[in-house]
């Protein structure tokens, strides 16, 4: 396996409606590449930032994402958040983890603040890269692929991209991203 992809960045832009776009909440965290890798039985799963710095120490708590994959690698796209009590994602909350590389500490931040992974984009699956397929085929794949577990999940996409928006604007979360069906 080679160096993780840089991550694509969301711009802003009117809310797109019809048939062709799905929505998703625009999540309020810290982007990640995850390297699945299976053989490596020292880092079976590496976590690498949006300007492409090594954050697996940093994320303790998805460790188990390996294992709980039960393929023999993977590159997935997402966000970890930290949420707070009322179940929004706390930017300033997830601060108190970030950039933490020291094991002993990482570890009892993860316990006082836990950190979950939103999975939103599978990029290459058992060594193949599946990003020329559709987004909808990649989000499918994705979804048969991550089982919910306590620290990761593959969150919903919509059709309704104005409801969405509402509903996300009524719980003050930080927006919605729209993208084509059948992007690459």
């Amino acid at each position: 396996m080679g160096e993780p992809p840089r991550p694509m960045k969301a711009t802003a832009g009117r809310l797109p409606s019809g048939d062709e776009w799905l929505h998703e909440v625009k999540w309020d965290g810290m982007r990640l590449i995850v390297t699945i890798d299976g053989d490596d039985r020292d880092r079976p799963v590496r976590l690498t930032s949006a300007n492409g710095k090594d954050a697996t120490p940093t994320f303790p708590e998805l460790a188990g994402l390996a294992d709980a994959l039960g393929v023999g690698s993977a590159v997935l796209d997402g966000e970890v958040v930290a949420f707070d009590d009322r179940g929004r994602p706390d930017f300033g909350r997830l601060q108190q983890r970030m950039h933490v590389m020291d094991r002993r500490q990482a570890a009892e931040r993860a316990v006082a603040v836990p950190g979950v992974l939103l999975l939103f984009d599978l990029l290459e699956l058992d060594g193949h890269d599946v990003t020329g397929l559709p987004l909808v085929e990649r989000r499918r794949l994705l979804g048969q692929l991550v089982e919910p577990g306590p620290h990761w999940q593959v969150p919903a996409v919509h059709d309704d991209g104005q409801s969405l928006l509402d509903a996300a604007t009524a719980r003050d979360l930080e927006g919605v991203v729209s993208k084509r069906r059948d992007s690459v």
